[in-house]
Parts: C-alpha cells; structure tokens; sequence
C-alpha cells in the first residue's frame, strides 16, 4: 500500500484542490443568492461533461507512457506525449466550440427555470474558451503521472486555485459580474495552470528523438484506448446533468441543496479516483515490463487502501454533522435537505471501492472498452431509471438519487469483476514505435 499512496497523495492533493474551484464557486455564489448557485448548479455539470470528454484522452496517453515508462522505452514516451499534446489540443477546441453553440439547449432540455437560463448560458459559453486549456493540461498531468512525476499536477492545482480565488472575488463581486464572473476566473486559473505545465513538460519530460514522427499510428495507439474512456466519461458525467434535472424538478431549494452535497460526493470520489489512478500507473508499469503477477498485487493492495480513503473522510463528515452544511449556506431549507441526504450519499459510495481497483487494472492493460460496457450499462440499468423513480416519481428526493447510484456501484463492480476473473488481465501493451527488433528477438 505504501508505493501506491506516495504516488497516490500527491494525485489526491491535485484532484482536491482541483475540487476547491467549484467548492469555491459554491461558497462564493451561494452568498450572493439562491438564484445564482441554482444556476451555478445548473450549468457546471455540462460543463464537467465537456472535461471528462477531453480527459478521456488523457487516460490514453497516461496508460501508454506507463507502460513504455515501464518497459524502458524513452522514444516512444516522448513521441507519445508530443502526439497527445497535439491531438488534445485539437479536440479540447472542437468540444468547446460545440458546449458554446448549445449551452441554451442543453439547459433547457435539463428543465431550469426560465431565470436559471440565462445566467447558465453565460457560464457555460465563457468556460468554453477553457476546454483547450483543459484538454492539454489533462494531457501533460497524464503523462507525467505515468512515469511517476506526480507532483507536478498538485503544483499545478495549486496555481490554479491561487489565480482563482482573488479573481473570483473581484469579479463575482467586486465587478458585480455574478456567475459570469465566477467562470471568467476558472478560464483564467486553467490558462495559467496550463502555460505551467508546458514549461515543466519542455524541461522535464524526454525530447523526441529524430526520425519519423509516427503520429498516425500513435494516434491510432491512443484511440483505442481513449475512446471508450471518453464515452465512458461523458457519459457518465451527462448523467450528472441529468441527476441535477431530476433535483431541478424537485425545486430550487433542492437543486442547491444537491449542489453542495455533490460537492461533498465529489471530495471522497475524488480521493479515490486518485488512489485508483495510482494503481493504474502502477499496474500499467508492471505490465510494461511483462509482471502480470505483480499487476494483480498491485490491485489487492489498492483495494484496502481504497477502502481506508472512503472510511476516514466519511466518518469525520458524519461526525461533524449538519453545522457543516451550514457553512456553506445560511438557507435553513436548502441545508435540511443536503443533510438529510449525506449519510445515503456517503453509503453510495462503499458499492464503488471494487469496480475502482478492477477498472484500475483493466485500464493499465487497455482495456477501457469493458471498463466502458459496464459503466454504461449500470447507469441504464440502474442509476438512471431508478433516480427518476425513487427520486421524482415516489417522492423520496435526494435520498432517492443516492440510492439510485448505490445500485449502480453494485452492478459495476459485478460486472467488472466478472470481465476480471475471465481474463481480461492479460495485457494490451503498447507497441514499440521504433524500428522493430530483429526476428530472434521477437521470439
């Protein structure tokens, strides 16, 4: 457990204060009224719709430069990076575009308000600049992590909520801006953590050697990988948005009360993922260099420490109470609400811990197209359908939608554990770019 966790905290300081910006938001918007959280509320989880596409493509090329980290072939890793960078670029530009054009469509179909609209609308076309951004900072993080250099994504986060939290007071009040001015600091600290992240890759990260660039075939590498990651994602997150439809048509009270216990939801997943994401650096590495065994134990021990995450932060919230939420909101209302749904939401959150370490090693072997069949089948099968009809139709509210996700994890982690143990850890290892060695070698 000890390797997995050095490499694993600083991933998990990253992702949480990654996380502070929309607790930030929260805090700050919450503040100044009911109306903009509802919006903020919204509007953000289209917005992680968009992030969760781009970083798909991330996880590709984090699972390649793992495993060629760890079968020693420094070539290849660079010409990975250099390709990964280009392609997200590129990528992370055609989905922003695209989040601009429909942001009014996409809140009207998840049944905001009329007044929750306009101001989403805002938010949503300002942060589309952010996705290029995004796209390649997720990219660069990506591959540093997979040859061990974690540290420089919690540096980054670090700037990046440095650069956003005096910008979104000036703006969000100071500018009288509200949620519009909220997203112009996000874009703001996203170009910054960015432009930090390509200096670091141009001094730390392997140049390319000369020859043939191969960025066909590279991209093809990584989109095997990196499309079912990225569907699996955006679908994922899409059914996000959709859950804060659901909260939406309970009422406004509700829709914010949802907001800050996803935000609560949002910190334990995000500790995990990042354990999770340790693992799969790992056990991509072990694989690299052929230890399948070692993969295996990479997992097992991943397992437990994922099962220690879940159980610290999960019992300080509970024991903290309901004054907790109120430190996020003076609405007595909507802090009944998020805390009578907490410990069903915490619950939620024990059926996850085995579908992490399983798809934590199936991803280190490429195999995200089972990692994505079972995601998508456990939000269609269950989350989804039982959100709406514990949720909004049986009238049980938030606890609803918390149950819905509880049987969810569990159909995941079966599914995924049954792809596991048929033998799915055998590995799909990335191929070699350079010129090929001679036939005896091969054998």
């Amino acid at each position: 457990m000890r390797p997995i966790w050095r490499l694993a905290y600083p991933l998990m300081v990253a992702g949480l204060t990654q996380i502070v910006l929309n607790i930030v938001d929260t805090v700050m918007l919450a503040r100044l009224s009911t109306r903009a959280l509802g919006a903020f509320a919204l509007a953000a989880p289209i917005y992680l719709v968009a992030l969760v596409i781009v970083r798909g493509w991330a996880t590709a090329v984090q699972v390649q430069a793992a495993q060629h980290h760890g079968a020693g072939r420094t070539g290849d890793l660079a010409r990975v990076v250099r390709t990964g960078v280009l392609t997200s670029a590129v990528a992370g530009t055609a989905v922003g575009a695209l989040l601009y054009v429909a942001a009014t469509p996409l809140l009207t179909v998840l049944g905001g308000a009329d007044e929750l609209i306009g101001p989403g609308t805002d938010y949503l076309r300002v942060l589309a600049f952010a996705v290029p951004f995004a796209a390649v900072s997720f990219t660069l993080q990506g591959a540093c992590a997979g040859t061990g250099a974690a540290r420089v994504s919690m540096y980054t986060a670090l700037l990046v909520n440095a650069v956003n939290l005096p910008l979104g007071l000036l703006l969000i009040f100071g500018a009288d801006l509200g949620v519009t001015g909220a997203a112009a600091a996000t874009l703001a600290a996203t170009a910054a953590g960015t432009a930090y992240l390509l200096w670091y890759g141009r001094a730390r990260l392997p140049r390319p050697p000369d020859g043939p660039a191969q960025t066909v075939q590279i991209t093809r590498g990584l989109w095997r990988i990196g499309w079912p990651e990225m569907i699996a994602m955006g679908v994922g997150y899409l059914n996000e948005a959709l859950l804060a439809g659901f909260a939406a048509r309970m009422g406004t009270d509700d829709l914010a009360a949802y907001r800050i216990v996803d935000n609560l939801v949002l910190l334990l997943f995000t500790i995990l993922t990042s354990a999770s994401t340790a693992i799969t650096i790992l056990a991509g590495q072990a694989l690299g260099a052929g230890h399948q065994d070692r993969a295996e134990a990479w997992r097992r021990a991943g397992l437990r420490l994922l099962g220690v995450l879940l159980l610290v932060p999960s019992a300080a919230v509970l024991l903290a109470g309901s004054p907790l939420i109120s430190l996020i909101t003076s609405d007595g209302a909507v802090a009944d609400r998020a805390w009578s749904a907490t410990p069903v939401a915490l619950l939620s959150m024990v059926t996850l811990l085995a579908a992490m370490a399983y798809g934590a090693v199936l991803r280190a072997a490429g195999d995200t197209r089972s990692v994505m069949l079972a995601s998508v089948t456990g939000d269609y099968a269950a989350l989804i359908p039982l959100a709406w009809l514990l949720g909004v139709y049986l009238g049980l509210g938030l606890p609803g939608l918390y149950l819905a996700w509880m049987a969810f994890g569990a159909l995941y982690s079966l599914l995924l554990g049954r792809r596991y143990r048929r033998g799915a850890r055998t590995p799909v290892r990335a191929r070699p770019t350079a010129t090929p060695a001679p036939e005896a070698e091969q054998r």
